[in-house]
């Protein structure tokens, strides 16, 4: 404080950055949402909308992914013909003054709620979990083990309490199916390898988009950079030992299928194809590209998540995409730590 005025860049002490405005911003808007939305949903009283609201207010991260994924009785809302107020569908009178709806039955697949709910965990809650642990840009194996075994679990985990227990739906509604499994995984394998040098052909046509406004050697090094700051890469460019290794396999060519094709394409598609294919497809493979935050390689991964997604919908099955998404990251792995130029 100068002069007996605060400063440009700090109130009391405490910092006052744009990203700070931003998310206080955010936070006050989804806690304004949530207030009123507890308030349409539930028989809840005014306490326990406000402690909703005040849970959002100062701690985000944590409060709206509960409410969306738990918390938040699920249904469409319409406004009351009698009092005008919105209120759930699936009641046989509004919530508000009583009177009788127009019913509708309770929703049998899981909304866009509880799939934001689930993208928040691992794109804030997790990082600010992270960053209050210490855990750098670069974390070591351990902590990139650590890291990568709470996110996809708790793909698994979230995505399975939400399909089972809220919605109460079988575990087929999430293309979790064992038949005819040994031609799934074959044909993961096949459509898996053809995938490869078409990845290839993808990320060239990417740097030739990207060179008309930069220019070639500008886009190859930009390519370059983005291999070169993916977090395995300077691990596996380190000496490791054979057991090392093996684990790394089995955590990105293992079990990060698993969990990313059960939230990707069982769920977030799952959700998406209510509005027809060709919308689910786009939609769920710009959000599976757009969350591994990159440039020259944002091209290939869309690619990738059509292929996945329309593999998806023509087995109903996780499984080959499961093998597909397996062989492009023993690939990827395998090319880093032996140097192919793939």
């Amino acid at each position: 404080m100068q002069g007996g005025v605060f400063g440009a860049d700090e109130t009391c002490g405490v910092p006052f950055s744009p990203g700070f405005v931003v998310f206080l911003f955010i936070s006050t808007a989804a806690a304004a949402w949530v207030f009123h939305d507890y308030g349409s949903r539930t028989e809840g009283s005014r306490w326990e909308r406000l402690a909703w609201l005040l849970g959002t207010l100062l701690a985000l991260p944590i409060f709206l992914p509960i409410y969306l994924i738990a918390a938040r009785p699920p249904g469409r809302l319409a406004r009351c013909p009698s009092c005008g107020r919105p209120t759930v569908t699936h009641r046989a009178a509004c919530r508000h003054c009583g009177n009788a709806i127009a019913f509708e039955p309770p929703p049998r697949i899981w909304g866009l709620g509880e799939v934001v709910g689930i993208a928040l965990v691992f794109m804030i809650t997790l990082p600010v979990v992270a960053a209050a642990l210490g855990i750098q840009s670069t974390p070591s194996l351990v902590e990139l083990s650590g890291l990568a075994l709470a996110q996809n679990l708790m793909f698994i985990g979230l995505t399975l309490y939400v399909v089972r227990m809220r919605y109460q739906l079988p575990l087929a509604d999430l293309g979790v199916r064992v038949e005819r499994w040994p031609a799934w995984a074959a044909a993961g394998l096949l459509i898996g390898a053809l995938s490869i040098p078409v990845s290839t052909q993808v990320e060239e046509l990417s740097i030739a988009l990207i060179s008309l406004f930069i220019g070639r050697g500008s886009a190859e090094q930009m390519a370059e950079q983005e291999h070169l700051s993916d977090v395995l890469t300077g691990i596996l460019q380190d000496p490791i030992s054979m057991p090392e290794f093996a684990w790394i396999l089995f955590l990105v060519c293992v079990l990060v299928p698993i969990g990313e094709e059960i939230f990707f394409r069982g769920f977030i598609y799952g959700t998406l194809r209510r509005w027809g294919l060709a919308t689910a497809v786009v939609l769920s493979a710009l959000f599976f590209s757009a969350v591994h935050q990159q440039i020259v390689h944002f091209l290939p991964i869309f690619v990738l998540g059509v292929v996945l997604a329309v593999v998806y919908e023509r087995t109903r099955s996780l499984l080959p995409s499961m093998v597909i998404h397996a062989v492009n990251n023993v690939v990827a792995i395998l090319s880093v730590f032996y140097g192919w130029n793939i």
